[in-house]
This record gives C-alpha cells, structure tokens and sequence, in this order.
C-alpha cells in the first residue's frame, strides 16, 4: 500500500508506514508521524503556502506557491489509478486531477502540469512516434501521474480531452484520433445562420424550379438560362431576438431573425399574374413556411419563415428593364426566416487547453 502523496504541490511520505494523513492549521510548522493513529500530520500556521513549508521542513515541492489548506479530517494514502486504452497510471495527487490528451495540427507538442491538470499537446506528427510516446510518459518527467508497468504492444496516442480523475479507479478507451485546431475559433457551432440560408435557398430553388422559374442571387443575372427569374438578398446579418421559449440566459443558444428580400422578373404576363395569384393565396412560396437543416451532427433543427405581406397590383408592381436590359414584369416581397444559432461546447476544452498554453508561455517568458 503507498504511504506518500501530493498534497497542495508538496510531497509527503510516511518513513514509518502510516495508513493515514492529516494537514491541520495552528499556531506551529512541523510534520509529526503518529505510529498510535498510524497517521502522518502536518501541521502549518496561518497564511502558510507550499513554498514556505518546503524551506521550513524540506519537503519536495512540485508546483508554484499554493496556499495550504486543512484536510479536516484524517484521509486514507491511497492508490488511485486509471488506464488509458490499457496503458495503466498512477494519480499521485491528494485532490481530483484533470487529464487532456489532445492531438492538433496547429501547435508544437507540449506538456504543460499543475496540481490541478495534466495537459498534452500532441502534434499530428509526433501522435505515431514510439519514441515520442516512451518520451513524454515513460522518461519520469510527469510530477502527478505516474505509468504503471509496461506500455500495451502497438499503443498510441489517442484523444482524452477533459479526464476528471477523482477518488475512483477507471478504465478509460478512446479510438479518436481527430485532429483538432486549437487557434480555430470561428466554426464552434453545432448549427450557424449560413447553414439555415443555405438550406433555406436549396428549398426554395426546388420549389421555383417546379414552377418554371430561376432562382438567383442579386447581382448574378449574367448566369440565368430562364427569362422568368426571382432574385434574393440577404439584407443583412442576423439579428439576435427574445423568444419565449428559450431561456435568455443560456448564452449557448441564439435565437435570430433575417429578412430576405426577393424580387420577380418575367416577361410572361401569364406568369407573373398567376405567381401573384398563388403567393397571395398562400399556394406557392407562402405555403412553404418551415424546413429542417441537419447540424454537424446529424440532428435535426426546424427553422420558421414568416412571409411578409402579399404581392398586389399596388405593391411595386413595374414594367421596366432589368440589370440585363431585358423589359419585364417585376414586383417585390420578403420574408424572415426565424432559427436557432448554437455554440459547440463539445469543443470548450480547447478553450482551456489554448488559455493553459499561453499561461505557460507567460511564465516562461
């Protein structure tokens, strides 16, 4: 049975065998071995850190400056081990500890360890290297987790982001080996706006090709190949709304609204009366009023569109020229398409792991 732990950055160990130990606060500083309690005391005064001890009684400190903190009551030396796809460690710290094993294409490998985490950095050339993996787990470089026996025939690195190692022991398998960007910050969403619009112009593409008319985007009218044709806009960003149904604290998820702006050009008189016709008697575009859009995961999200007004003889109704000097029909209306943006947090550790680097780097410097 082990008889030494890390307590709060400092190394304490039984001589005599002890089974249990104990950090109190009083008015004194000096580690006493209890053989009646079998318990190993350590006994610090007010405001004490880790560094002070360490001088004080020699004790081997492992971290920066930590300020002690009492046990309460006598814990048990014991130990708590996990595996990582049958490579087995040792937690050699008294409180939980934090594993992230990550591997990335935009980083040098690093190893980065406090009392609180162990975090490595893997670059996707090192994940491979045998050398590279006896290195960083088997040199005895790493101060709070320790391998145990020999590494498993053909084991590699695999992702563990986010390991929390309490009091239990646990058998951990990973077959990740995505490779992951941790300066990319733009794309942490399970579903964004432009995945709506995009779904939300194949849909309504269909819908007008059916019908005999083209669906283009303003400004692209050299491409058409039909003379009876819609243009669309986006006007402007999404706009971030209250909706009853979604909690405004939850800042993962953001209700938006959008306007999209479209307008029909046609030289068919026919045409452009009976689009008129079926759009105000809700049978064509202003029956289409919800689709689904897959995240990038697979699930399913439902999004609204409320159509604005309707088209009459009064609204905008034109015969002129358009951008290619061809003399058409023309009218406007809008809609607004409702949905939800979310942000991913499956990905917010890497948010840490990237702030745990640049503390890092900030103290080396």
């Amino acid at each position: 049975m082990s008889n030494q732990i890390i307590y709060r950055g400092l190394k304490l160990e039984s001589k005599k065998g002890c089974k249990y130990y104990s950090v109190v606060e009083t008015n004194s500083i000096g580690l006493i071995e209890d053989t009646k309690t079998s318990t190993l005391i350590l006994n610090y005064t007010p405001g004490s850190t880790s560094s002070t001890i360490s001088e004080l009684l020699g004790l081997e400190k492992t971290d920066n400056d930590l300020k002690m903190l009492p046990t309460n009551l006598p814990k048990r030396f014991t130990d708590v081990t996990f595996s990582l796809n049958s490579l087995k460690f040792k937690k050699l710290t008294s409180d939980s500890h934090t594993i992230n094993i990550v591997i990335v294409d935009d980083s040098e490998s690093r190893v980065v360890q406090d009392y609180y985490q162990t975090t490595i950095v893997v670059s996707k050339n090192d994940a491979l290297d045998e050398k590279f993996v006896d290195f960083v787990f088997f040199s005895g470089n790493l101060k709070y987790i320790a391998p145990i026996g020999k590494k498993p025939v053909n084991w590699t690195i695999r992702n563990f982001p986010k390991i929390l190692i309490k009091d239990n022991n646990v058998d951990l398998t990973s077959d990740s080996t995505e490779i992951f960007y941790l300066r990319r910050r733009y794309d942490d969403y399970v579903i964004r706006a432009i995945d709506y619009q995009d779904q939300f112009i194949l849909e309504i593409r269909r819908i007008l090709d059916d019908y005999g008319v083209e669906l283009v985007r303003m400004n692209k009218e050299a491409t058409l190949t039909k003379t009876s044709y819609i243009t669309y806009q986006f006007s402007q960003t999404p706009m971030k709304i209250n909706h009853p149904y979604v909690d405004d604290f939850n800042e993962n998820i953001i209700s938006q609204r959008i306007p999209v702006d479209f307008t029909l050009h046609t030289t068919d008189m026919v045409l452009f009366f009976d689009f008129k016709n079926k759009f105000n008697n809700v049978n064509l575009l202003s029956n289409f009023c919800e689709f689904k859009t897959t995240d990038k995961y697979g699930n399913r999200w439902t999004a609204a569109i409320k159509w604005i007004g309707g088209i009459t003889e009064e609204f905008n109704h034109m015969y002129q020229p358009d951008d290619n000097s061809n003399f058409s029909y023309q009218c406007q209306f809008r809609c607004e398409l409702y949905f939800y943006e979310v942000f991913d947090m499956r990905y917010k550790f890497l948010e840490d792991i990237s702030a745990t680097l640049m503390s890092q780097k900030s103290n080396e410097s």
